[in-house]
């Protein structure tokens, strides 16, 4: 037989193109992301996102797939999961820009006020669940704690716009409430009101829970929701009412117009950094002043911060303070066991714990160093138990000035993004989604 290379060589490009357009295809839940759409999709998004950096010949890629996929699956509606093939040559430079050297990379973006995003590579298991779990932590929470005290205060504020306000048994907001205050996000203000707060309960008239409704703004009368409590009918119903976020608000755009245009005639003046923090040179005496409380640590270089370090630590004493105690101490004067335990790095930058000493648990602070709102959201993460907590390790008291060898089981210094191992398996456990994440 005789082979036309014309034809053979049309039906080699057509059963090759779907290789070529990535891994994922049009059908998948997975975001798809190239160059031009990266910055609209991700950067400027009120939305958590995590993002795949792969290549399609990479084998590992292609085992992370189904558990990736279920992931986004799982996570639909409520944060981001996206991919961007790093192999495609209009994409190379976006990868290049985030120092992807190996496949696959993952990295997670939380939303900043700032207008810039915090970026951090995620570390956890290479599962379904993994993902969703550690995702679920980063959706940005717009929703206030309405009690009988700040219920005025709340419905006062912006009173000619919409306001949403869930009455409810629990005392934090869910992952599906939270994503639906981002899709909303400076369109409409949203409550949360909890069984117990039965002057607010009187008030609205409310006696079953859940109940979700909405204000429409001025006088107008509260609307009640009557569908299922699941975010596709949720949405819905609120969008009678105003339209979902798409980026930043534009008073987010405008102040940030007017602050580069006021820094441009005259620069801020330069922070002092503020060494009045006590500090705490021992565990045993931080964890005795701390007693029952939760306090925090500002672990800081032994050389002068740099100019964000300083804001931020001004921002600790100045603003936050009053909240947490906060304790301040140079990384060179904690032990090595004191700096294992919190998994703290010799760094000439500024690290932050927060810590019960009587529950044995820390929290480190991610955040973005330049925002301090996003410290503000922490702390508020903290206090309303919204945050995963780190166990503390069993500390062994210092017998002598010599630092002791590294522990056998001590973690190996981090390595430059590298492919998943091959005996991982897609995650099992999130092969349907978890109520929790679902309903209300």
């Amino acid at each position: 037989m005789v082979h036309n290379p014309v034809v053979v060589a049309a039906l080699s490009a057509a059963l090759l193109a779907p290789l070529a357009a990535g891994m994922y295809s049009s059908n998948s839940p997975v975001l798809q992301l190239t160059s031009k759409n990266f910055a609209e999709k991700i950067l400027k998004s009120n939305h958590a996102s995590v993002v795949e950096f792969y290549a399609p010949w990479c084998g590992h890629c292609k085992n992370l797939k189904p558990a990736y996929e279920k992931a986004a699956e799982n996570m639909k509606g409520l944060a981001q999961v996206a991919a961007i093939d790093c192999d495609e040559d209009a994409n190379k430079r976006t990868c290049q820009e985030y120092g992807i050297q190996g496949f696959p990379t993952i990295k997670v973006f939380k939303p900043g006020k700032s207008g810039k995003p915090s970026i951090q590579d995620y570390q956890g298991a290479r599962t379904a669940k993994g993902i969703v779990d550690f995702l679920i932590e980063q959706i940005p929470n717009h929703v206030t704690r309405i009690n009988s005290k700040t219920v005025d205060g709340f419905l006062k504020e912006k009173n000619e716009t919409a306001k949403a306000i869930l009455f409810t048994t629990k005392g934090v907001a869910t992952p599906l409430y939270k994503a639906l205050a981002v899709d909303f996000f400076g369109s409409v203000t949203f409550g949360q009101v909890r069984d117990k707060e039965t002057e607010v309960l009187k008030l609205f008239g409310v006696e079953k829970f859940p109940t979700f409704l909405v204000l429409p703004g001025g006088s107008a009368e509260g609307v009640i929701y009557d569908g299922d409590m699941k975010k596709d009918g949720m949405l819905k119903f609120v969008k009678k009412f105003a339209q979902p976020a798409s980026g930043k608000p534009k008073d987010d755009e405008k102040k940030e117009e007017s602050s580069s245009t006021s820094s441009s005639s005259a620069p801020p003046p330069r922070p002092t950094f503020d060494s009045t923090i006590p500090e705490a040179p021992s565990l045993e005496a931080f964890a005795a002043t701390c007693g029952n409380k939760i306090c925090v640590l500002v672990v800081t270089p032994e050389s002068a911060p740099s100019l964000s370090a300083q804001e931020k630590a001004n921002f600790y004493v100045n603003h936050v303070k009053q909240t947490f105690p906060f304790f301040q101490v140079q990384g060179s004067k904690l032990s090595p066991e004191f700096m294992k335990g919190f998994a703290l790095e010799k760094s000439d930058q500024i690290q932050v714990r927060a810590l019960s000493a009587k529950r044995g648990w820390y929290v480190a602070y991610s955040g973005d160093s330049a925002s301090d709102e996003e410290l503000k959201i922490w702390i508020d993460k903290i206090k309303m138990g919204e945050i995963q907590k780190v166990k503390i390790p069993q500390f062994e008291k210092e017998e002598s000035t010599t630092p002791p060898e590294p522990a056998k089981d001590a973690p190996a210094p981090e390595e430059p993004a590298k492919e998943v191992p091959k005996e991982e398996e897609p995650a099992k456990e999130a092969t349907k989604e978890t109520p929790e994440h679902e309903e209300l």
